[in-house]
């Protein structure tokens, strides 16, 4: 039971990560409720990187710890869990400074490089579970 530990707090996760997405995207479309999707989205996105991360320290140690049969560090899907992070953090930072037309103008590119990182992650972690 315990290998799938990781495989079950990454997916909840990336499923937060999309509903979050979705609100920061739902909000360029939807002008009429905008202000309370991006209210709802502001209000939750900074809770990501800190679940990301811990999802990838779980998954880190789980391979190290449960799954010899895994060779620490080669799979895409530690790269790809990586990269996922660093657009969450990059999103989180951007986000200060969203007064600023050229930061209002990239971090949205961050949270649509998330996404795209959590769908290859959720395909070449699949290949690798249990």
């Amino acid at each position: 039971m315990l290998p799938y530990l990781h495989p079950i707090g990454a997916g909840l996760t990336l499923v937060f990560l999309a509903y979050v997405g979705t609100l920061g995207l739902r909000a360029r479309s939807d002008r009429r409720r905008a202000r309370a999707l991006l209210a709802r989205h502001s209000r939750l996105a900074p809770i990501l990187p800190w679940l990301v991360g811990a999802s990838w320290i779980a998954g880190f140690l789980s391979t190290w710890f449960l799954r010899h049969d895994l060779e620490l560090g080669a799979s895409p899907h530690l790269r790809i869990g990586t990269a996922l992070l660093l657009a969450l953090v990059a999103g989180a930072l951007t986000s200060r400074h969203m007064h600023r037309p050229t930061i209002r103008a990239i971090h949205p590119w961050f949270g649509l490089a998330a996404l795209l990182l959590a769908a290859a992650q959720i395909f070449f972690g699949l290949q690798i579970t249990p």
